[in-house]
């Protein structure tokens, strides 16, 4: 297994050319004048700007907590456990109505640039109500 300073340096990097991506799609946008392009475009820049974030979400967990492996690592609050898991549960039945609206969308519309769009949220609905089933089996495993 690498050193945590070697996750530190990568993730660094890749920062550093996510940030570099927003700025040039940000630049690209000013000068593209389909529409089409520019939505898309837009869509790289922000998950670019989204990439940014959990970079640096990384390195505050990493820079916090030493484990192993991250999911060995109990962050203790006063939350109570069983809301904060009832509140995941709904939020994947949240995630499930807008997947249905969003694919009935696509469905119905002619215009293939809205199609791709709505096609890449629904991929990114698709993965969060993903990552919060694992967040519950992985987090409430053992609890009550």
């Amino acid at each position: 297994m690498k050193p945590p300073e070697s996750y530190v340096e990568l993730v660094n990097y890749q920062k550093k050319i996510e940030e570099s991506m927003v700025k040039a799609c940000a630049a690209l946008e000013e000068r593209v004048h389909n529409a089409a392009a520019k939505l898309l475009l837009a869509e790289l820049r922000l998950d670019s700007t989204k990439h940014v974030g959990i970079c640096e979400e990384i390195l505050e967990v990493v820079g916090k907590v030493k484990p192993e492996r991250l999911w060995d690592a109990r962050i203790e609050s006063y939350v109570d456990m069983q809301i904060v898991k009832k509140e995941l549960e709904r939020h994947i039945q949240l995630e499930t109505e807008m997947l249905q609206h969003i694919e009935k969308t696509i469905k119905e519309t002619k215009d293939e640039a809205l199609k791709v769009l709505l096609t890449h949220i629904a991929e990114d609905e698709k993965k969060h109500h993903k990552n919060i089933e694992l967040i519950i089996k992985k987090s409430y495993a053992l609890a009550p």
